[in-house]
């Protein structure tokens, strides 16, 4: 039984992105502030099949340690940064007058670190079974994400807005990405150094990173659905 609910595990970062995927194409939502959500979704739909294919799949298509396929870790790179670049562009979108210099300057500051780190101190197509997971690139994007979330909070506490808290713009996004980044960042963190002190471990964690991936994907479907309702 728990070998099963580790591979449905697996496989939910393919299937958790079907559930707003459904939603998107069903209601179709058409908010201007979302669509770097919508892209968001596509594009990590179609690089955690990547992801999934390559660790299923890379015993049986033959596959060894150095070659190009053999990691997937390439594919958690792209992803890390197109998510903060995504999701800073959607922040940026709500249009909220607080700390909105700060937001704009953050993704080219992020892109500017990713040059560096990428440049000078890891590779950005790893080889090796867990060689050069980029625990600083994830837990720094990470990091970013949660002061976006906690900007956005604050934000909705110092204005008065008359309408309901679940119904302000991009909450259940905001909310179910605080919950995803704020387990995450401990995982991707320190992620690198289990990985090379027990593998065993940081396999059996990373259930729990998608754990608040399914979450962050209904709370995201949740605020398509709210969109159209």
């Amino acid at each position: 039984m728990g070998k099963v609910i580790h591979k449905i595990l697996d496989w939910s970062e393919v299937w958790a992105l079907l559930i707003p995927l459904t939603v998107l194409l069903w209601k179709k939502s058409k908010a201007a502030y979302l669509r770097p959500i919508r892209i968001y979704i596509w594009i990590t739909f179609l690089l955690n099949i990547g992801i999934v294919f390559i660790s299923e799949y890379k015993g049986p298509w033959g596959l060894q340690q150095g070659d190009f396929f053999w990691n997937n870790n390439v594919f958690y790179n792209i992803g890390s940064i197109l998510r903060l670049l995504l999701f800073a562009w959607f922040f940026n979108l709500l249009n909220q007058r607080f700390m909105h210099r700060l937001k704009m300057i953050i993704p080219f500051a992020f892109l500017l670190f990713v040059l560096i780190n990428f440049i000078f101190y890891e590779n950005f197509i790893p080889f090796g079974a867990f060689e050069s997971f980029s625990s600083r690139l994830l837990a720094t994007e990470a990091a970013l994400l949660l002061f976006y979330c906690l900007q956005y909070f604050i934000f909705l506490m110092i204005e008065d807005k008359p309408a309901k808290l679940s119904f302000q713009p991009g909450v259940w996004v905001v909310t179910g990405l605080s919950i995803y980044i704020s387990v995450s960042f401990f995982i991707f963190l320190f992620y690198s150094y289990l990985s090379k002190v027990t593998k065993d471990f940081a396999v059996n964690i990373w259930d729990v990173h998608n754990i608040v991936f399914i979450i962050l994907c209904i709370f995201i479907a949740k605020q398509f659905y709210q969109e159209n309702e």
